[in-house]
């Protein structure tokens, strides 16, 4: 009888080390689920970066010409871990370029923060960078 229940003690311990294992391929670690957040931080200040350029293109019919310009007293210009401003071009009178350096691929929905990100905001890792093309609306559009 004892040896049945140091067999079953030894098989628990291996399905909960196979669930932590499994677990660690699904969602990553906690350092791959901090630069996924990081991640999802950037995305979300390019979008609001490109809200605040249509919302100047809607008033003055015309973008900002640098990000500087871009108007937005909460706007965060940078990466929130080095510091590195984001990267705006111009490339039309309704198009613009965002550009920033990522730490993941947000391509795995598992890791996703948030799931409409992948959809409007694909990237790797690495430097990406998204034109986007300006719809001047009264109605921001919201993310969802």
């Amino acid at each position: 009888m004892a040896r049945f229940g140091s067999g079953l003690v030894v098989a628990g311990g291996l399905v909960s080390a196979a669930a932590v294992v499994v677990t660690l391929i699904l969602i990553g670690t906690p350092g791959a689920q901090r630069d996924a957040r990081l991640d999802a931080a950037r995305v979300r200040d390019l979008h609001a970066i490109e809200q605040a350029a249509g919302a100047h293109l809607l008033r003055r019919k015309t973008l900002p010409e640098t990000l500087e310009a871009v108007p937005g007293v909460d706007l965060r210009r940078t990466d929130p871990v080095t510091g590195a401003a984001y990267e705006y071009r111009v490339l039309g009178p309704d198009l613009l370029e965002l550009c920033a350096v990522f730490a993941t691929d947000n391509a795995q929905p598992l890791r996703q923060i948030e799931p409409w990100m992948r959809r409007d905001w694909p990237h790797t890792a690495g430097r990406v960078c998204f034109e986007r093309q300006i719809k001047p609306s009264s109605q921001a559009e919201a993310p969802g």
